[in-house]
């Protein structure tokens, strides 16, 4: 009973921002693991640890033309937010990946994205 009443009065975990924005880019399939890597360590995000290597590890699973997309719950800069990332085999070793976040966090991810094409 006391359980029950104390979890009343819990504050409820803080929602995150809706999704409004998306980056995308071709990559070599060697090129995802440490780009997702990167991005992890990048100190405005706290991601879960094994995101990176889930999905790595999924890329030689997927066919050509074929579309797989993760969610992930984290924080940017201490606060909630959710991040959708798409990869569509458009070409044999050659995914693209597509961040789906709130603008914010969409354009942390687009700045990565530069610094590996520049």
């Amino acid at each position: 009973m006391l359980q029950f009443l104390t979890s009343l009065f819990k504050p409820k975990p803080a929602e995150a921002p809706p999704i409004t924005s998306e980056t995308s880019m071709n990559f070599d399939g060697e090129e995802v693991g440490p780009f997702l890597n990167r991005l992890a360590d990048n100190p405005r995000f706290a991601l879960p640890r094994d995101f990176a290597a889930a999905i790595s590890e999924a890329l030689p699973e997927l066919a050509l033309d074929e579309t797989r997309r993760w969610r992930i719950d984290g924080d940017f800069d201490g606060v909630a937010m959710r991040l959708e990332i798409q990869i569509y085999m458009d070409d044999i070793n050659a995914p693209d990946l597509s961040f789906h976040s709130s603008a914010e966090v969409v354009a942390e991810i687009d700045q990565a994205l530069k610094q590996l094409d520049g």
